[in-house]
């Protein structure tokens, strides 16, 4: 089978999707599948021979970003798109941009080509954004010529369904177990290492943490806190963390290639999200599979999944007091963090494997395909 991947983010850019389309890249090759990516032009892409690319030359942080820059990439990638299909002629088309998909399922609908759509996070539920950004996802989803739509959090099908949006189906991230499958020092350390890993923007919620470690220290000065990640907020975080006299306990990495991100997960004893919004973080899986405690908070796709005491901590968003009553339990009770972590662990082992995930994938795939060649 031959599978074209669309997606506005493809490694070494920071995102979720990038790491989804590379994940998957990876595994259908494995099954024999010809894979084809065809992504944005950016200064972080990863150019390989199975890569193409369209657009303005332009930074990962700014494809989430409505600009005269980005209306005019998308142009570009119309014309694009149309050449890939017709040069590779693949046999399904998996995009993973609501806008993206749109765009290219006209064409691929004409030459009879089946598109399916993945939803990494929604925001046309969601009142926290403007009212035009959410009807304006609501439309692109409902009218594009989709074979089928696949969502990453579960608990957001009802709110597909309100839109008369019927064929959906839950299907979550996987992670690498055995990528991030680490032997932990059972010796104590000095300060407790809590990671973060995220884009650089107000969606993680990165200020909630850095004001949490400010209310931390008056208590305590045995941690610190690593923050992986690039965005447009560096700067502004980097003053907040100064301005607290923080640069001890909170630190900016900025991005990591790939062993040191599973190396910054082996040397971490807990692992903190403090999202204001998400679909389903691969991090979270990626922590669970390093077999870290995990603090995150009550939203998107992570409700369906973590439990409160059970297999990691939950607090409301945007509550630094609460983040740092968390950090602080954990630190002082370091056998129910080996205990979540543990839960954790097993969880996304025995759920989130890829190949489970892919498996899905392929079935979707082989349905699409077929429906398709029936309407013909």
């Amino acid at each position: 089978m031959k599978i074209l991947h669309i997606s506005k983010k493809y490694p070494d850019a920071i995102g979720g999707d990038a790491q989804v389309v590379r994940s998957l890249e990876i595994q259908q090759e494995k099954a024999g599948h010809e894979i084809l990516i065809l992504t944005a032009n950016t200064r972080e892409l990863r150019k390989k021979r199975n890569v193409r690319i369209f657009g303005i030359f332009d930074t990962a942080a700014n494809l989430d970003r409505i600009t005269p820059k980005r209306m005019l990439s998308l142009v570009c990638f119309l014309f694009a798109s149309i050449r890939a299909i017709a040069a590779e002629k693949p046999d399904v088309i998996h995009t993973h941009s609501a806008e993206l998909g749109f765009l290219v399922s006209f064409p691929a609908s004409v030459l009879g080509i089946p598109v399916i759509q993945t939803c990494h996070g929604i925001c046309f539920n969601d009142t926290g954004f403007s009212p035009l950004k959410r009807a304006f996802e609501a439309f692109l989803l409902k009218y594009g010529m989709f074979e089928c739509i696949t969502t990453v959090d579960g608990s957001s099908i009802p709110a597909f369904s309100r839109l008369d949006i019927s064929h959906v189906k839950y299907v979550p991230n996987g992670v690498d177990s055995a990528l991030f499958k680490v032997k932990r020092d059972a010796q104590a350390r000095p300060l407790m290492q809590f990671l973060c890993v995220g884009r650089l923007e107000h969606q993680k919620g990165l200020d909630i943490l850095i004001e949490a470690a400010s209310v931390l220290r008056k208590a305590t000065n045995d941690f610190c806190i690593t923050i992986i990640g690039d965005g447009s907020l560096r700067d502004e975080l980097a003053r907040q963390i100064s301005a607290g006299s923080l640069d001890v306990h909170v630190q900016l990495l900025g991005s990591v290639p790939r062993d040191e991100l599973v190396r910054q997960y082996a040397c971490s004893d807990a692992f903190v999200l403090p999202s204001r919004w998400e679909g389903m973080p691969l991090t979270l899986l990626e922590a669970w599979a390093a077999g870290l405690p995990v603090i995150v908070t009550d939203v998107g796709g992570i409700t369906q999944i973590c439990r409160d005491r059970e297999n990691a901590l939950v607090i409301q968003p945007g509550k630094p007091s609460q983040l740092c009553r968390a950090m602080r339990l954990l630190m002082d009770h370091p056998d129910l963090g080996k205990r979540l972590g543990s839960e954790g662990n097993h969880i996304a082992r025995e759920r989130y494997s890829w190949d489970r995930i892919v498996d899905t994938y392929h079935f979707l795939y082989r349905e699409a395909i077929q429906h398709n060649s029936r309407r013909k």
